[in-house]
């Protein structure tokens, strides 16, 4: 059984997949590569059909197109691996990343593993001084919880690698999300966790293209939808405020300053198509 499942859920994806896959499965690791077909729209399934009889690490899932949230679960409920990493089909890895995945999880056996993402012309930030950091969850709310209040560091599920049985009964409600969707991952995980390990290396290559969903063109209606669904994914802080014993009147203020940031952001792409 392999230690490592990556998921990529697969949606329009035939231009770009194959060179996504090949960042995956280009380490001679044992790892295991699950494809979750989100719909069945361009010609993505047979192009991944044609890799898996090349390559019997794949699997293929094939799921009516619920987004890429449902298909992510839909993953998890497959993999076999002791700890999942979600890719994105346009984007890719870095070499060198399941071998310094393996170490972390021999060295600490954390339940998650941050580590940075890069675009062209830009690096995410790092997340300490530290090039490496072992942190339990009694510090999370001096060290880890503000990152979701101060700033984007925690927004994506991309630049993980998390122990699957953290992922277990996750409150999300899948089928409607379309926007924000890995922040309320990321914010369910960070609740059922007991440590994570922030590195600074940088492992992933995040592709900035026009089938993004702050990229491409939609209806005022799905736009209105999306703007709901921001509202409901930012508002949620409040909730995880509480939880994790936050809900100050400064906190407070910076999860209203975060929410009204994205509801500019839609209400200005709706004002545009006025």
């Amino acid at each position: 059984m392999a230690n490592i499942s990556v998921i990529i859920p697969v949606y329009n994806a035939q231009s770009t997949i194959e060179k996504t896959v090949n960042s995956v499965l280009k380490s001679k690791d044992d790892i295991e590569l699950i494809l979750v077909i989100d719909g069945l729209t361009d010609n993505s399934l047979n192009i991944c059909e044609e890799m898996k009889k090349k390559d019997s690490r794949i699997k293929i899932i094939v799921q009516e197109n619920k987004g890429a949230l449902c298909a992510r679960i839909n993953g998890v409920k497959t993999a076999t691996g002791n700890y999942i990493m979600f890719l994105d089909a346009d984007d890719e890895y870095i070499d060198g990343i399941f071998r310094r995945m393996n170490e972390i999880i021999e060295k600490y056996s954390p339940d998650l593993i941050k580590f940075r993402y890069k675009k062209e012309n830009y690096e995410q930030y790092k997340y300490f001084s530290e090039n490496e950091i072992f942190i339990n969850k009694k510090d999370f709310k001096e060290e880890v919880y503000p990152m979701f209040l101060e700033g984007y560091q925690l927004n994506a599920i991309w630049n993980s690698c998390i122990r699957k049985s953290c992922l277990n009964n996750l409150k999300i409600p899948a089928e409607r999300l379309r926007y924000a969707e890995d922040l309320m991952m990321n914010l369910n995980v960070f609740t059922n966790i007991n440590s994570a390990v922030f590195i600074n290396d940088i492992y992933y290559f995040y592709n900035t293209n026009s089938n993004s969903i702050t990229q491409s063109k939609k209806s005022s209606k799905k736009w209105l939808e999306i703007l709901q669904n921001a509202t409901d994914v930012y508002s949620s802080l409040f909730y995880y405020l509480n939880i994790w014993n936050m809900y100050t009147e400064k906190n407070i203020k910076l999860v209203q300053e975060r929410l009204k940031k994205e509801i500019n952001i839609i209400i200005n792409i709706l004002n545009t198509m006025n």
